[in-house]
């Protein structure tokens, strides 16, 4: 009898408990309203991601003021295009509307990392005109041989990018990315000439004539959304020299590559 008086009492018990939680699950209207609310906002903030931020991975090859990657007067910059690598962070973006459902202009910011291979076995370096003391890159041909011999830049840039969406996740923009240089040296790497297995790295710090800021003209485009990720392609052409053109020789990178956007 003891038993069955417990087995009813454990029975109330749980019913009554399960009649507690389902009350408490039940949702009331400002709930409601306020989970509309918060999904009406996620959707408007939707609106204005742009298709900036995310990471771009790209060759870059070095052209002279006629398009054209030939410098006879410089033969440094004949650059070795594919171990020439560009990356980019582009760690923010907000697209300002201009129509709600196609059109609108994609700001952000962004980090910039370019890997420059010289082609041959040559040694940058900084040197002062003593005219001017202005400093400007001098060129050789290095008596050492090298694994890796590549001049490095790093840039904080900003682009301003007309941007069309005909459907959702296909997009195409263009426009500028300015950029404002945060380092830039040669970094080489060679080894023993007498035993191979004693690697030797050497870094070079100097400014080479460089011009301080970039702006450079860009496509971007994406087509569509795979594994749950947005995949594209992009172009990009410095408007502006790399380099102080009255030291230095008239270099224009061109840089094509994927973005992965998120």
């Amino acid at each position: 009898m003891k038993k069955l008086l417990f087995l009813i009492l454990s029975i109330t018990i749980s019913l009554f408990t399960f009649s507690q939680n389902t009350n408490n699950q039940s949702l009331t209207e400002s709930e409601i309203n306020g989970a509309i609310e918060d999904s009406l906002l996620e959707i408007e903030e939707e609106k204005h991601n742009g298709h900036f931020a995310g990471v771009d991975f790209g060759l870059t090859t070095l052209l002279n003021n006629s398009f054209q990657a030939s410098f006879p007067n410089d033969p440094q910059w004949n650059n070795d295009v594919l171990k020439s690598f560009n990356f980019n962070f582009n760690f923010y973006d907000r697209k300002l509307i201009i129509t709600p459902d196609k059109w609108g202009v994609t700001v952000g910011l962004g980090l910039n990392l370019t890997k420059i291979a010289f082609s041959k076995d040559w040694t940058l370096q900084d040197s002062y005109s003593k005219k001017d003391s202005a400093v400007y890159g001098n060129a050789h041909i290095d008596t050492i041989s090298f694994t890796r011999n590549k001049l490095h830049l790093a840039y904080l840039q900003i682009p301003i990018l007309l941007e069309f969406t005909p459907k959702k996740n296909v997009w195409i923009s263009a426009g500028v990315i300015t950029g404002i240089k945060l380092s830039s040296n040669v970094k080489q790497i060679y080894t023993d000439k007498t035993n191979p297995n004693i690697e030797f790295e050497r870094t070079i710090k100097g400014t080479f004539a460089l011009n301080t800021f970039k702006c450079d003209a860009t496509i971007r485009a994406g087509f569509g959304q795979y594994f749950g990720r947005m995949y594209g392609l992009f172009v990009s052409y410095a408007l502006v020299p790399t380099f102080n053109t009255s030291l230095m020789a008239n270099v224009h990178p061109l840089t094509f590559g994927v973005s992965y956007n998120w």
